[in-house]
C-alpha cells in the first residue's frame, strides 16, 4: 500500500522563542492515526526521507503508483524521479 508522508519540524518553546531543533517524517495514510517514521537534523534530510519511504511503499505489490508529490518548490525535478 502506498504511504502518505508529511515533514514537520520538531519545536521547542521557551518565553522568547520558538526554536526548530530537528525536523521529523509522519506517515499521515490515515490522518487519524498518524505515526513519526524518523526525525533528521536538516529538512532537505527530511524531505529525502520522506520520498524515499513513500517511494519504497509503493513498490509493494498491489500499490498504486507514487505521485510523486513536490516537497521543495526549489527542486528543479519537482520531486519526479528522472531515472
Amino acid at each position: 500500500m502506498t504511504r502518505t508522508a508529511r515533514v514537520e519540524p520538531i519545536r521547542e518553546e521557551n518565553r522568547e522563542a520558538i526554536l526548530v531543533s530537528g525536523w521529523r517524517v509522519v506517515d499521515v495514510t490515515d490522518p487519524n492515526l498518524p505515526q513519526e517514521i524518523s526525525r533528521h537534523d536538516s529538512e532537505p534530510e527530511a524531505i529525502r526521507a520522506a520520498r524515499e519511504y513513500e517511494h519504497k511503499t509503493s513498490l509493494e505489490p498491489g500499490s498504486p503508483p507514487d505521485d510523486t508529490q513536490d516537497y521543495d518548490a526549489s527542486d528543479p525535478q519537482g520531486g519526479k524521479d528522472s531515472t
